[in-house]
């Protein structure tokens, strides 16, 4: 996650195309902390309806191209301006200088790629969350196989059809190339193709909770949807409610 990767040339269609029924899972959370950190907060999916609802929330981004999206959304939205604080930055380095009682993740930890990735941006993680404090993502737990581009959504925007497509690639070292291709149509004429490719790192159940306990996480609890449906084994998407667990005291 060091590069930002996936949307540089099309953030400005992002939200038309991210359509996870997720807003009202962190919402709950984010209620209950009053304050929370969104890291990889993209356009401000998240972020602005929680600031609806009266909580602060401080946004880390990596990408250029969507922090230019967030702040035209806090240009219109001026009523925010106290309550929204977006920097520019990356999980594994970014430094805030405090705590936060709850921190969001959502679509964000799939893009670490290998177990230093994971690791590093897990401790800086813990430095900003408060003992006890929860940390909340999803993480992506699909068969690794290679996936043909193929058609994944379609929508309207005024007298324009965007169309996306999606598909996957597997590399060496539990990675997987993603390729992303946006058509834009007017009137049944392709005005623009964009095209994006990114990598995801490949992650089992196991070596997250490994991962997570070495970095003095607890899990609490894990969904496989975002209805809060318990997770099963064998599920393909997994969201997990850990807890930053209290250093025990030397005697």
């Amino acid at each position: 996650m060091n590069q930002p990767g996936g949307y540089e040339k099309c953030a400005h269609l992002y939200d038309l195309f991210d359509t996870k029924e997720n807003v009202g899972f962190f919402l709950k959370y984010g209620l209950a902390a009053k304050e929370v950190l969104d890291i990889g907060a993209g356009t401000g999916r998240i972020a602005f309806p929680l600031a609806e609802k009266g909580v602060n929330v401080f946004c880390v981004e990596p990408s250029p191209a969507m922090r230019r999206e967030f702040l035209k959304k806090l240009g219109q939205r001026r009523e925010f301006s106290d309550r929204v604080t977006l920097v520019a930055g990356d999980a594994m380095s970014f430094d805030l200088g405090r705590t936060f009682p709850a921190i969001f993740l959502s679509g964000i930890f799939d893009h670490f790629l290998n177990d230093e990735e994971r690791l590093s941006s897990l401790s800086n993680i813990s430095k900003h969350l408060t003992q006890n404090g929860k940390l909340v993502f999803d993480v992506s737990l699909e068969p690794a196989k290679d996936t043909p581009l193929s058609p994944s959504g379609t929508a309207e925007k005024g007298n324009l059809e965007y169309r996306r497509f999606v598909g996957g690639k597997l590399l060496p070292d539990e990675k997987k190339e993603v390729h992303l291709v946006f058509e834009t149509y007017e009137s049944g004429k392709l005005l623009e193709r964009i095209e994006e490719r990114s990598l995801v790192g490949i992650l089992d159940r196991k070596n997250l909770h490994r991962l997570l306990e070495k970095t003095g996480f607890e899990v609490k609890r894990e969904f496989n949807d975002y209805d809060f449906t318990r997770f099963q084994d064998g599920d393909s998407l997994l969201i997990v409610e850990a807890v930053k667990k209290n250093k025990k005291r030397r005697k």
